[in-house]
């Protein structure tokens, strides 16, 4: 007997909406606990608190943390959040790619950083497909204006 829900653009059954919110929930709460660790290692790059190499390093552990959990909801996500749960799973990793290089102070640190900056601008459009809210994506990066002067 054929199901009477409907079905999403692949062809499988659709989510209900307890499914949807549930998973986008538990995905933007991981990607807020790493966005809240990279906000303090900001800080402590101002000089503001902290130390940068600890922070750094707080920074990886989260990342990897918050990856495994991503992982498991990205293999649970229903059909309209899998593109969403993907591309935060894959932005934790780059983040922590990036943190690793950066402290084992590897030549590659500046293009794993990039990398994790791109894998975060595909998670906020995804998470702007998916019309995820609260969500707040990251301001475009310009330099400082102290960069320039150096």
């Amino acid at each position: 007997m054929p199901s009477s829900r409907p079905s999403c653009s692949l062809g499988w059954p659709a989510a209900e909406p307890a499914e949807v919110k549930k998973s986008t929930t538990d995905i933007r709460t991981s990607v807020e606990h790493l966005r809240e660790a990279i906000d303090e290692e900001t800080k402590a790059v101002k000089g503001e608190r902290g130390d940068v190499r600890a922070q750094a390093e707080n920074v990886r552990l989260v990342a990897r943390i918050e990856s495994t959990n991503l992982t498991k909801y990205a293999s649970r996500a229903p059909a309209e959040t899998q593109h969403f749960a993907n591309a935060a799973k894959s932005w934790a990793e780059s983040v922590a790619t990036a943190r690793e290089a950066m402290l084992s102070d590897q030549e590659t640190s500046a293009i794993a950083l990039a990398d994790s900056i791109t894998e975060e601008r595909f998670m906020d459009s995804a998470a702007a497909d998916l019309h995820v809210t609260p969500w707040t994506p990251r301001p475009p990066w310009t330099p400082s204006p102290e960069a320039d002067s150096e």
